[in-house]
């Protein structure tokens, strides 16, 4: 948790020096998870001219699934750079990466009753998409997003956690 108030505060800083500040959400589902997977972003353009906007943001994603009286939670945070070029008209294109942790908890039941397992593991994606301007300060956007998670320990135990696709739709504001 210090590790994420950590990455806000900086965000925060220099977000206040920015020449907007972006925040926004998405929804998508992991093809290989066959989960939900959702996501929100805060961040701050730094850098924009008329072919390209720069951004950095700060992105927390969730997904939760449930398999043989298991339930696993997993959210990832990551610190991502988000390139935004414009295409024809309304339409453009985003291309980004991210690094940052996955935190993974399993909650079950054993012989002694209730089990909660976590760790926190390295976590790295890379996202491309298109983007519709729908108004001076909202993006419409559709995409695709890879995401990697580092093998989590639990008691002893390596659990690959792995790497998944998903597939999303969401808006962006712009301050």
């Amino acid at each position: 948790m210090k590790k994420l108030l950590t990455a806000l505060f900086i965000i925060t800083g220099l977000a206040a020096s920015a020449q907007a500040v972006i925040i926004g959400a998405d929804a998508g589902y992991l093809l290989d998870s066959e989960e939900e997977y959702l996501s929100a972003r805060l961040g701050f353009e730094f850098k924009a001219t008329e072919k390209a906007s720069h951004q950095l943001e700060v992105e927390i994603g969730y997904s939760a699934a449930k398999e043989s009286g298991l339930k696993a939670d997993l959210l990832p945070v990551t610190l991502n750079y988000r390139l935004q070029l414009p295409g024809s008209g309304k339409l453009g294109y985003f291309v980004g990466a991210g690094a940052g942790f996955a935190r993974t908890t399993i909650d079950g039941v054993s012989i002694v009753g209730p089990v909660r397992l976590r760790d926190t593991t390295l976590a790295l994606q890379g996202f491309a998409g298109l983007t519709y301007q729908a108004g001076p300060s909202t993006t419409l956007n559709l995409g695709a997003k890879y995401i990697w998670i580092d093998d989590a320990n639990f008691a002893g135990s390596t659990v690959e956690v792995g790497d998944d696709v998903a597939l999303q739709a969401g808006f962006t504001f712009r301050f």
